[in-house]
């Protein structure tokens, strides 16, 4: 790519050459062949929504742990076992009691439909104990002769392994369902049993919470909530489309584009699941990105060709002039974009690689399709048409030094040194509540507090509390298979260190439980400690030893995701082991997700930031500019996510937002989503204001004149744009899932931050503090990149034309600075 396309002046009088010509060509084509490309671009949209059509049923709901982690690996170990953190929970009532004969007898059938689908490795249940998918279950009581000692024993020893499974009164139950597969089979298993295991089954009623449970009802409710929100956005939207664009066939426009991405966007991400797992996020995040990008992309065009037309340019040369000028800024605002989304994909978790091809394909498709369907629209509007705008003269009037956007910036360059400061000072208060922010992953309580697995999570927390506690799994991988005394005995001694770390509930593997670093039932038993029956020591050495290696089971808090679980995962991997230990579970599944987002976000960073960098300096021909666009972005994005913590992990504004429930802690990965969203559009809005500004400094040399013709000329197409994107942000916030409502506001605070401060203050106030330093480039560079001499291509008058006292003074002064 040639900087002296990227960056030259839209008044050159040279012919195009590089992107220029491609630009020149692609809008004669277009123009030429019109209705056919509108055909083909409609015959093309079919196609695509045919071949995407099931796409959301390929899409799963996984991808937060890469598959390397010691985590993931100790979690495929633990299927060996039949253990590990359940992916469902049932919760059965009995008005007779669960020890009545019918309500035992429907919780053995329970059991026994569970275990006869293939994707359940275990299940812990009160009536049935332990049982591994595929095998009965072990007897709990002992194989020798029965004695009133040996009975005692027994009982001691099935109610220190069940009694947890049910609640003192003796009126609830549970049972504890692992599953194996991927996300998908897992998705596909819960589809299959929930149905057929919840509900009325004889005298119990069950319901179900857990993390495949919960997984499932946030799918479906959120696509409910997008279906309800499009439909709160839509009047709204076609509104503020019809606004912006001037007219019906205008406002179609954005539409059209965004259709053709969309629908382009899901033919790629189903092709993508047949070669590896796409995250169902990747869907959502397609669908919004394309209709930003669509409204930006037309909305560029558009505006430059009416420009174009108002200054006296014939029809055909209008669009000509919309593509070299237009057409270059939706190209590097296109190409900035998806640099930003690349450095998503140097993380090993799909989740957020989904997103960055999901992205990466919808901004290239609405990219392609405006550059295409617009000129083409136009082109078979005709000159009338095309040029309709009904609001024009409320948007127009007067000339553009009389703009109050063309004011505000003047004002803001007059003390660029006070504003400076003050707007930095506000942001920086935004800001604060970030350090405070305590990132975990999402639960049930993102639902609705009145859907059925939140429902039933609260009963299991307030009714089984050691249940509802989270889990640690110790995998000693290749460990401990011989049972030899001497392993025996390193296996106690690790199990007592663990009881007694802080935080740790109870421990139970082989050798017995234990709690508070002494053993609760020992086996085999020692001097001292209480004994446990035979029979349960098989059952222990059956569960907890096989060939994957030992496993150790310890108890949590409640809190999976809270800072107290985490401090305890870190424990238990600081505590010296007899091998080498892995660690499954949410505690240890947020740690290694953190470690993955930190050992690849400096390289992410820096590619994000080289390639950002190397664009911005190809498109203004400055190497100071690009430096200011990415500080401002990254001020914009720091204070956008310190109003999050305040808003969603403290609960504030909940009476604005719509009431969710307050876990204090801040989802992980899905801010991840919002900050892309909100990284790409500033950018976006960015790339116009720099194209604006640059070209007026071509025709003026002067700085302060040229930034705020700029942002009079860039200002009202941004704030359109906005406009459109904060509509459908918002209707997000009447969500009923967390992290929707956490993304709509997110991204729409953070266009408010852009468009009231970032873009009206705070670039014209610095722009004027850098003065020449803006446009400055080495001399070499600069002497190959230089544009040729403007000279008008048509008979086209400026956008901005100098004032009488503009042109009797040679260089305006603004706060000191040229």
């Amino acid at each position: 790519m040639d900087a002296r396309d990227i960056g030259a002046e839209p008044g050159s009088a040279k012919a195009p050459r590089g992107v220029n010509r491609l630009l020149a060509a692609t809008g004669r084509g277009a123009v030429r062949c019109r209705r056919a490309v509108l055909s083909l671009a409609a015959v093309v949209t079919l196609l695509c929504a045919l071949a995407g059509y099931d796409v959301a049923a390929r899409l799963v709901s996984g991808g937060f742990v890469p598959e390397s982690a010691p985590s993931a690996q100790a979690l495929r170990a633990m299927e060996d076992f039949g253990g590990g953190t359940p992916g469902f929970v049932l919760l059965a009532r009995a008005e007779g009691g669960v020890d009545a004969p019918g309500a035992r007898r429907a919780g053995e059938r329970l059991v026994s439909r569970l275990l006869a689908d293939s994707r359940v490795s275990g299940v812990d249940s009160y009536w049935t104990g332990a049982v591994r998918g595929g095998r009965p279950a072990p007897p709990m009581v002992d194989a020798t002769p029965a004695t009133p000692a040996t009975d005692a024993a027994n009982a001691t020893d099935a109610s220190a392994l069940t009694r947890a499974l049910r609640t003192p009164d003796g009126h609830t139950a549970v049972a504890l369902v692992r599953l194996r597969g991927g996300a998908g089979e897992v998705r596909a298993a819960v589809d299959r049993l929930l149905p057929e295991v919840t509900g009325d089954q004889g005298p119990l009623k069950v319901g179900v919470t857990g993390q495949a449970a919960a997984l499932r009802d946030l799918e479906s409710q959120s696509e409910r909530d997008l279906r309800t929100a499009e439909l709160i956005a839509a009047p709204a939207v076609l509104l503020l489309l019809l606004w912006a664009f001037g007219s019906l066939w205008a406002a179609l426009l954005p539409l059209a584009v965004g259709a053709v991405a969309v629908t382009g966007a899901l033919a790629v991400l189903r092709a993508l699941t047949e070669v590896t797992d796409v995250s169902v996020f990747a869907l959502n995040l397609t669908t919004a990105v394309g209709l930003a990008m669509a409204v930006d992309y037309s909305l560029f065009l558009v505006a430059r060709y009416r420009e174009e037309r108002a200054g006296g340019a014939p029809h055909d040369d209008a669009l000509h002039r919309m593509m070299i000028t237009g057409g270059r800024t939706v190209v590097v605002s296109a190409a900035v974009v998806g640099a930003a989304l690349t450095g998503l994909l140097l993380f090993p978790l799909y989740f957020l690689r989904s997103l960055a091809w999901a992205g990466l394909a919808v901004v290239a498709l609405a990219a392609a399709a405006s550059l295409l369907l617009v000129p083409a629209a136009l082109a078979c509007l005709g000159e009338r048409r095309a040029g309709t705008d009904w609001f024009a003269r409320r948007r127009l009037r007067g000339a553009p030094e009389d703009g109050r956007w063309y004011r505000l910036a003047t004002g803001a360059m007059r003390r660029p040194l006070v504003v400076t400061v003050g707007v930095v000072l506000i942001l920086a208060a935004l800001a604060l509540p970030f350090p405070r922010a305590v990132f975990g992953l999402s639960d049930e309580r993102v639902l609705p507090a009145t859907a059925p697995v939140a429902t039933t999570a609260r009963a299991l927390r307030t009714e089984l509390p050691s249940v509802a506690a989270s889990s640690l799994d110790v995998v000693l991988p290749h460990w401990g298979a011989d049972g030899s005394p001497g392993r025996l005995a390193e296996l106690d001694g690790y199990a007592r260190r663990l009881s007694a770390l802080p935080g740790a509930a109870g421990v139970r593997t082989v050798t017995g439980l234990y709690a508070s670093g002494r053993p609760l039932l020992s086996c085999p038993a020692r001097p001292g400690d209480p004994a446990m029956s035979r029979a349960t020591c098989a059952d222990l050495a059956d569960r907890h030893r096989a060939a994957a290696g030992t496993w150790v089971a310890v108890s949590g808090p409640v809190a999976a995701y809270g800072p107290a679980s985490t401090r305890l995962a870190q424990a238990v991997r600081a505590v010296s082991a007899p091998a080498g230990p892995r660690l499954a579970g949410p505690a240890a599944e947020l740690a290694d997700i953190k470690a993955a987002l930190v050992q690849r976000l400096p390289y992410a960073a820096v590619l994000v930031t080289l390639c950002t960098l190397a664009l911005l300096a190809l498109f203004t021909r400055s190497l100071f500019l690009p430096v200011k666009a990415l500080l401002m972005n990254l001020l914009s994005l720091t204070a956008t996510a310190g109003g999050m913590v305040w808003i969603f992990q403290e609960g504030h504004l909940r009476f604005l937002t719509g009431d969710f429930t307050v876990t204090g802690t801040t989802d992980l990965l899905t801010p991840m989503v919002a900050v892309c969203l909100a990284f790409g559009l500033s950018m976006d809005y960015e790339v116009l204001l720099l194209s604006r500004i640059g070209e007026a400094h071509a025709r003026t040399r002067d700085t302060v004149r040229a930034t705020a013709a700029g942002l009079q000329a860039a200002a009202p197409l941004f704030t359109a744009s906005a406009g459109v994107v904060i509509a459908v942000l918002l209707a997000l916030a009447a969500a009923d899932i967390t992290v929707i409502k956490l993304i709509g506001v997110t991204v729409a605070l953070s266009l408010l931050i852009d468009a009231l401060l970032i873009r009206p203050l705070l670039v014209p106030a610095v722009m004027a503090l850098a003065g020449p330093v803006n446009w400055w480039l080495p001399k070499g560079i600069r002497r190959r990149s230089a544009a040729p001499a403007a000279r008008p291509l048509t008979s086209v008058k400026p956008t901005v034309e100098p004032t009488a006292e503009a042109a009797a003074e040679p260089t305006a002064r603004v706060g000191g600075r040229r």
